[in-house]
């Protein structure tokens, strides 16, 4: 008897640390794992008269990531954490994206806010989604269509789209101020970390990004307002000594009735273009949005987006623009697109959903917009595109 007491004593020793270790930190494991299968109709290739695209059937896993996040106590309401988030991609395909190549950073919170340093989504990206309801991006996703296309900025303007207003930023300083009764701020700014040994201040050698939402959350309603600022990012076709700033803003809400949510979205993108002698180039776009949670596991979910024309007088490309409809504009019109889609939701349980839907596209004479993961390099001017999609997505 003695001995099995001396054991749980012994035993006791050594957890009574391990459990207060255990309350001032902690570290987890998390992630989502989605995979959707489509089989789209590309339609004629470009140019005109060239025959058609192949229809294809594609999988996509848009969103997929691993991730390891902890926290630890520090006294007095302040917590030091931090975040490494990785894509996982379970296709088997070739990585494109390093490890904490998604949202990943460290940083300390409390009472005065969230101030943290990082690899993250800039706060228009992060405040749109409530309000967009649909996906941002894969087969289903209208990010192309509302902000360009979703990238990461690398360092001096070299990778990714410079002229996205959907991004997730490097090198860069946020911070979140305290939930004041639903109302939330939102600031992020890049360092220009990349332009190191750079000499002059061309076009991509010293840009940077900085953005600012505000948000207000409170039972069924959800507002955001967010602006972002791009500052010598060379997207007018690399015009020597281009030192212009690109603009972007939206506005969205959401509202919660009953089993009903609906979401309307709201996005005006403007590249300046007196670089190469010509106006603004600018677009708007607007989303409308629903999902209707019928009965049990069974929901309804779908939206419409719409890119208005393109506005201003250059004939200039722009850098890094998803789609033709900023190519060779010169005002001419007919640079719109819309696309509307519907999708049957079967969610399995709080962390399995699965789906089933389809999705169509429709460009203006002028204008080449894709669905995600089909490639804009050879689609025509006016061409449609549909597809019919399922799709599954396991959180953890």
């Amino acid at each position: 008897m003695n001995k099995k007491l001396m054991t749980l004593a012994v035993a006791g020793a050594f957890a009574a640390p391990a459990a207060a270790f255990a309350q001032a930190s902690n570290v987890q494991i998390f992630g989502t794992v989605y995979m959707e299968y489509a089989y789209a109709k590309q339609g004629p290739l470009n140019p005109p008269g060239s025959g058609d695209q192949v229809n294809v059937d594609i999988l996509q896993s848009p969103g997929s990531e691993i991730g390891v996040k902890g926290e630890e106590a520090l006294g007095g309401g302040t917590t030091a954490w931090f975040q490494c988030t990785s894509t996982a991609d379970i296709r088997g395909g070739t990585a494109t994206a390093g490890f904490c190549s998604r949202n990943s950073a460290i940083g300390v919170k409390g009472a005065f806010g969230n101030a943290y340093a990082g690899n993250w989504d800039m706060p228009m990206k992060r405040t749109g989604g409530a309000a967009r309801i649909t996906s941002d991006t894969g087969i289903w996703g209208v990010g192309r269509m509302l902000y360009g296309d979703s990238s990461t900025f690398n360092g001096a303007g070299t990778g990714g789209q410079q002229a996205a207003f959907s991004r997730r930023q490097n090198n860069s300083l946020f911070y979140d101020t305290p939930n004041f009764g639903g109302f939330q701020g939102y600031v992020g700014i890049s360092t220009t970390t990349g332009s190191i040994g750079q000499a002059t201040n061309t076009p991509g050698t010293k840009p940077r990004v900085w953005g600012a939402a505000g948000t207000y959350n409170n039972g069924p309603l959800y507002v955001t307002l967010a602006y972002e600022n791009h500052s010598n990012f060379g997207v007018t076709g690399g015009v020597a000594g281009y030192n212009g700033n690109d603009t972007g803003w939206h506005l969205g809400a959401g509202y919660q009735i009953g089993p009903v949510k609906v979401g309307a979205l709201y996005v005006q993108r403007k590249y300046d273009m007196s670089a190469n002698g010509a106006t603004d180039a600018k677009v708007n776009a607007w989303n409308l949005a629903g999902e209707w949670a019928i009965v049990g596991p069974h929901a309804l979910r779908g939206g419409y987006t719409k890119s208005n024309n393109v506005s201003g007088n250059s004939a200039a490309g722009l850098t890094g623009v998803q789609g033709g409809a900023f190519v060779a504009n010169a005002n001419a019109g007919a640079t719109g697109g819309n696309i509307w889609q519907v999708q049957y939701v079967y969610n399995a349980s709080k962390r399995t959903e699965f789906t089933v839907g389809y999705v169509n596209l429709s460009n203006d004479s002028n204008a080449r917009y894709t669905l995600g993961g089909l490639s804009a390099g050879t689609i025509a001017p006016g061409q449609n595109q549909s597809a019919v999609a399922v799709s599954m997505k396991n959180t953890f």
